[in-house]
Order: structure tokens, then C-alpha cells, then sequence
């Protein structure tokens, strides 16, 4: 049916920007390993690397929010010995 076409499109249209990032950024257009199973270990370690890279960006958006917090609020300094 039309719908379920239409589906099918927006899932491909999603998932196609994620495998060209994986070909350009984490060199998956080429496979450095012999056989079926290079093609598995390759594809295994350029998604285990896109993962890994938006884990440390969402990490570090953290950090970024935690510290902004804490240097904006007027927190009174102790006075040291």
C-alpha cells in the first residue's frame, strides 16, 4: 500500500545519512580485513566508533550544562586557611 511505502521511505531516508557518515568519518568504505568475517569485524568497529562518538559528545554536553550551572548561580567562596 502507499502508506507503508511511504514508511518504508522515511526509514531508508533516516537510516541512509548514518552509513555515509560511517563510509566518510570512520573509514567503511574500505575494508581492511579478509573474508566474510573482516567484513563483519569492519563493520562491527565502525559502529562501535559512531557509537562511542555520540556517547562522548552527550557526556560532554553534560559537562558542559553541569558547569554552567555551578559558575552561574552566586555561590558564596569559602574562605581558605
Amino acid at each position: 500500500t502507499r502508506k507503508k511505502k511511504h514508511k518504508l521511505f522515511c526509514k531508508r531516508a533516516g537510516i541512509e545519512p548514518t552509513i555515509g557518515h560511517l563510509k566518510s568519518d570512520f573509514r567503511l568504505g574500505r575494508n581492511f580485513y579478509k573474508g566474510v568475517f573482516g567484513d563483519v569485524v569492519n563493520l562491527l568497529l565502525a559502529a562501535a566508533a559512531y557509537n562511542f562518538k555520540r556517547a562522548m559528545r552527550v557526556l560532554w554536553l553534560l559537562v558542559e550544562k553541569i558547569c554552567g550551572t555551578l559558575f552561574s548561580c552566586n555561590i558564596p567562596q569559602m574562605s581558605t586557611f
